[in-house]
């Protein structure tokens, strides 16, 4: 495969995956084992999209390339995201968590009230999961929850213990 179309296939992957995909991912949709290479392309692309200055950019980090909205562009298209069913309510739950997880979720009652249809509907959106560890049901945020909002709970905890 020439370099152009490879770089045409990352593009599209990455429009089409809505996720974080790492460079040995992409190497082995573009069916190619030279990293190297693979990484040289999609940073061409990245920087063509940063040239460019429009409302969609290619991240990169901790060796994973993603496609989302320019910063500057996502207050002013929110109320079009395919995920405008979170309330502020389930925020609010969904940021507990994110802060304090492992958390069980008897700790979210206490601290909200009465829950369980906000973190059921969490769980069903894919951005929490829970598993039972002896008699608590215990919640964590996904995958998913990092690559929508774009930040690790590793990062919130930093950026309130700044505050």
């Amino acid at each position: 495969m020439e370099d152009d179309e490879i770089k045409r296939l990352i593009e599209a992957v990455l429009f089409v995956s809505g996720r974080n995909l790492s460079v040995e991912e992409l190497a082995r949709i573009c069916e190619s084992g030279n990293l190297g290479k693979i990484k040289r392309l999609a940073e061409n692309l990245r920087k063509e999209y940063e040239e460019r200055k429009g409302g969609i950019k290619i991240f990169f980090s901790e060796n994973c390339y993603s496609m989302n909205v320019a910063e500057d562009m996502r207050n002013k298209i929110i109320n079009l995201s395919p995920v405008k069913e979170i309330s502020k309510g389930m925020l609010k739950i969904l940021s507990f968590v994110a802060y304090y997880q492992p958390v069980k979720q008897k700790d979210v009652f206490e601290k909200f009230g009465y829950v369980y249809n906000t973190i059921s509907k969490l769980e069903e959106l894919g951005f929490i999961k829970s598993y039972r560890e002896k008699n608590y049901k215990i919640l964590k945020t996904t995958k998913k929850f990092e690559e929508y909002f774009e930040i690790t709970p590793e990062e919130i905890k930093k950026r309130i213990q700044k505050q």
